[in-house]
């Protein structure tokens, strides 16, 4: 019986070649269900088939998403015979449109979709963020650093702090906690980690301060919303952790609001002491003083509402990569038409007057945002009763306005923050060696 079905199997093999192997001549067949709009701020699924591996190419203001739902900034992507489904992040960028060429062998669909604003909110959303900032400021005034406040001893901050960890568990996050040193009791941060899928040891941090400008601070006296500076960046910082605590990404990414700002950067220098031996930094984003900026028009009197964003904290080579990385998302992406009364710049720049400094001088690369708002604006409100959100709104010509005010900054950031998960270890701070 053996040597017969081996006979059989000699006898066929002769009448079809390589067992598994498909025929040489097979025609490529390519199928996709019609598409014509996107919603922006989306994740959208396109349904392909194909008999034969396909490839996708997007154009600027999309990102991919992988299997494990990590958003992919890479511009093409291939795909098996038998995969019939890929995603698409949607940017809410100000491109009329965007496009997809779908090829597969000698087959080719290009597919221009028009872009449709999202009633729904987005995956970062400055209406949302001005919800928060809203929040914030009518029911979380006077943050004072526990070391600066003479009446209260900091209840107030930490009683704020403990809110946003509450809030912070229903993001996603794998851990919340508000930090409380032994060796430095006053450094109370609320700080969220999401860890990576393939550098859990390596972290992207976001982060702006929590506390604002005390009694007696100069040059205003102190405040007690501390709208711009900075419940801005504890906004911004804010509606992107809810984000990236409900995806997946490669790097463990942390989110944060530092204390003790205006004592001193005391906060984030804590952190950064604090970091287990085993973890670094690969970049941070900080946002200080962010509530006008483009595409927000001053009003008489007022402005320009410039957009900074500085990077610093990485050899030569990796801040022009970061360099790049702004102009890539600015530009093209987002397709920002910025004028002089609201530029959007960025350079290569150090400064110690915010909570990037406790990072890049510790050798780990660093963007920061800030846009003051003009100096008309800057004095006027700095560390003084006047910081107030109506004064921010004033200065927007509305709450819609300054809403998308807020959207710039998102976005920018949560870009950014992707274009920082899909490096390797060939991008890293000052502190890498590349030595085991």
């Amino acid at each position: 019986m053996r040597a017969i079905m081996l006979t059989l199997l000699i006898f066929l093999a002769s009448f079809s070649g390589c067992f598994g192997e498909p025929p040489e001549d097979v025609q490529a067949k390519l199928s996709i269900d019609p598409i014509e709009q996107a919603i922006r701020g989306q994740v959208m699924s396109i349904h392909v088939e194909s008999n034969i591996e396909w490839t996708v190419n997007r154009s600027a203001g999309l990102f991919f998403i992988d299997d494990d739902g990590v958003f992919r900034d890479d511009l093409e992507r291939t795909f098996a015979s038998d995969v019939e489904d890929f995603e698409i992040l949607v940017l809410d960028s100000e491109r009329a449109d965007v496009e997809l060429i779908i090829t597969a062998g000698d087959e080719s669909e290009n597919i221009t979709m028009q872009l449709v604003d999202s009633d729904e909110m987005m995956l970062v959303d400055g209406r949302r963020a001005f919800d928060t900032i809203d929040m914030l400021t009518t029911d979380w005034n006077n943050r004072w650093c526990a070391s600066a406040d003479l009446t209260g001893g900091g209840a107030t901050y930490e009683a704020a702090a403990e809110a946003m960890k509450v809030i912070w568990d229903d993001y996603g996050f794998d851990l919340v906690e508000v930090t409380r040193y032994d060796d430095d009791p006053n450094q109370i941060n609320v700080v969220g980690y999401k860890y990576g899928n393939v550098y859990p040891d390596q972290y992207i941090i976001l982060g702006g301060h929590f506390d604002v400008g005390y009694a007696f601070t100069p040059p205003g006296g102190g405040t007690t919303e501390g709208a711009n500076d900075d419940t801005s960046g504890s906004t911004v910082s804010m509606e992107v952790a809810q984000a990236i605590a409900s995806r997946e990404w490669d790097h463990t990414v942390v989110a944060a609001l530092w204390a003790c700002e205006e004592e001193g950067l005391l906060g984030s220098a804590a952190f950064v002491d604090h970091l287990p031996e085993d973890k670094a930094v690969k970049a941070y984003l900080n946002f200080d003083m962010v509530s006008l900026n483009y595409p927000i028009i001053p009003p008489p009197g007022y402005g320009p509402y410039d957009l900074s964003i500085a990077t610093a904290g990485a050899h030569d080579e990796n801040l022009s990569v970061m360099l790049e990385w702004v102009r890539l998302v600015v530009e093209d992406e987002m397709n920002f038409h910025d004028v002089a009364s609201n530029d959007i710049y960025w350079q290569a720049a150090e400064s110690c007057a915010s909570d990037h400094c406790s990072f890049f001088t510790s050798g780990y690369a660093t963007f920061n945002f800030f846009s003051a708002g003009g100096d008309a604006s800057f004095w006027q409100e700095w560390h003084s009763p006047t910081d107030t959100l109506d004064f921010m709104v004033g200065k927007a010509g509305g709450e819609d306005e300054l809403g998308d005010g807020f959207n710039t900054l998102v976005w920018t950031a949560f870009c950014l923050f992707v274009h920082v998960d899909n490096t390797d270890d060939s991008f890293q701070g000052r502190w890498y060696t590349g030595e085991e």
